[in-house]
């Protein structure tokens, strides 16, 4: 294979991880306006999507076996970025699965929901805390909405760090899961709280099917959460594809030195 035809075909690879990226981001901002907004409807659009998802990671796949079948030996950069592009398009599409559970996590809750027990809104939330502070649904979703806006956030740099080839924004990026680490374990604590006897059991009192809900609010914590993890795998693979470094955390420990 020419090395022009190579060149195009790296470029066209490129490019198809961008727009892997790009459907995933709009499925977990899909999810998380499901969310928020109580819409089925749109809940039921980000499981559809998904098999698009799952398409494009297989055509990355194959796009990536073929060109290392038929173009050996490879130069350094060349071998890490085809290597690399199974590892970014793989934790991708396990983001897009994150979003499709969330999705399929608020079909489920919908039934959970009685006319006594409405779905909590942002606007409750901020009653809530102004009134008595205490942990409600409407707080945790709120909460949750804030850690799904952190996440996105850590995905999308991700996403740029690699169309411009970006090593020190993918080492940001990469420290940046600590944030969103962080906003999950206070949803945790609230969620927890939410679980405990003292108020869990005064709320099924009037709610039989309170710990359920909570309990889905609970895996959807987790799968915001997750981005942030594929984000820092797919931060460590861009700078190896770059650097050929394989440590970006010892990396990072002795450029601090």
């Amino acid at each position: 294979m020419a090395r022009t035809i190579l060149d195009k075909e790296l470029q066209q690879l490129d490019s198809q991880i961008q727009q892997l990226g790009s459907l995933v981001d709009d499925a977990l901002g899909k999810a998380l306006d499901a969310l928020e907004m109580g819409d089925l409807a749109r809940a039921s659009m980000v499981i559809e999507a998904d098999t698009i998802i799952d398409s494009l990671r297989a055509a990355v796949e194959e796009h990536t076996i073929r060109l290392l079948t038929l173009q050996q030996p490879l130069g350094g950069r060349d071998l890490r970025f085809l290597t690399s592009a199974l590892s970014i398009a793989g934790e991708l599409e396990r983001m897009g699965d994150g979003a499709e559970g969330i999705a399929q996590i608020i079909l489920r809750m919908a039934p959970l929901r009685s006319s006594a027990t409405p779905r909590p809104t942002v606007s409750d939330s901020v009653q809530a805390e102004d009134g008595t502070g205490r942990v409600t649904e409407a707080t945790i979703t709120r909460s949750l909405l804030e850690l799904g806006k952190e996440a996105r956030r850590v995905l999308q740099g991700t996403m740029k760090a690699f169309a411009h080839s970006d090593a020190n924004a993918a080492r940001y990026i990469w420290e940046e899961d600590d944030v969103v680490d962080v906003r999950y374990h206070l949803v945790r604590h609230d969620l927890m709280a939410a679980m405990a006897g003292a108020h869990a059991i005064p709320a099924l009192q009037h709610d039989s099917l309170y710990l359920q809900r909570v309990t889905y609010l609970l895996w959807i914590a987790h799968k915001l959460e997750r981005v942030g993890d594929h984000c820092s795998n797919i931060c460590e693979r861009i700078v190896f594809t770059i650097e050929g470094e394989t440590d970006i955390k010892a990396d990072h420990q002795q450029q601090q030195a």
